[in-house]
């Protein structure tokens, strides 16, 4: 189940970190890790960080957008404590690790953590379908990024023990389905003039939330998708 789990390291700019994320992975039993863009890697530094989980570091893989990253993924969660523009149900670490732990029985999932000095982007936070927060001193809430993977992947191991029922009853879309669905509801709107075109970007924005709250599953996705198709055939009928 563990290797159904992927950590998702976005924009690394200290290699070090990086060695330190894939040593904290090895010691809960987690093994892919995905690098978003990072500032600095291949790396000397990021090798001896590792330490002794060198084996792990040379499988990890390099992509150039998060998208790449997890677009076949059922479950996406971003490791964030700020508040965002684009807000998603918050977790904590245990639900967070339930969450991903039912899915992980039988389609890849995805935490995700942004780079050390700014922390995700909003368009970063769009392509996941919750945020966890890790409860800390509000006086001095900033985490080092290996140790937030380390206390995520320990809530990870820890259900391990307590095994969750897999989540059978209902399938969520991936997160490429999920964006072909929002491309196809964008070019809708705008053939209807629905759009504002003075600040096109906000209805999408505010879409997105109102359709990640809603938490819908695969077959819901389908619904409103056929329902897009059915309009666009209605708007060439009439051209």
């Amino acid at each position: 189940m563990l290797e159904n789990i992927r950590i998702v390291l976005v924009r690394t700019y200290h290699a070090g970190n990086i060695g330190s994320t894939i040593r904290a992975m090895k010691t809960m039993g987690l093994s892919e890790l995905v690098l978003v863009n990072p500032r600095d890697y291949p790396s000397e530094e990021a090798n001896k960080m590792a330490s002794s989980a060198e084996d792990l570091l040379e499988n990890a893989k390099v992509v150039g957008s998060l998208y790449e990253a997890v677009n076949d993924c059922e479950l996406v969660i971003a490791c964030t404590a700020r508040p965002r523009t684009f807000d998603l149900p918050v977790l904590d670490p245990e639900q967070s690790a339930i969450q991903l732990m039912k899915v992980a029985s039988k389609k890849p999932v995805a935490l995700v953590f942004g780079p050390e000095r700014m922390g995700l982007h909003n368009d970063d936070i769009q392509l996941a379908h919750y945020r966890v927060t890790i409860p800390a001193n509000p006086d001095y809430s900033s985490l080092n990024l290996a140790s937030a993977v380390q206390i995520l992947c320990y809530e990870l191991r820890k259900q391990m023990d307590n095994p969750v029922e897999p989540s059978l009853d209902r399938t969520f879309p991936s997160v490429e389905q999920k964006e072909n669905f929002y491309v196809t509801l964008e070019q809708v709107l705008n053939e209807v003039e629905f759009v504002n075109k003075q600040h096109p970007g906000q209805l999408m924005l505010k879409l997105r939330r109102f359709f990640s709250r809603a938490e819908m599953d695969e077959s819901e996705l389908n619904i409103l998708r056929g329902s897009l198709a059915a309009v666009q055939r209605k708007i060439a009928d009439k051209t």
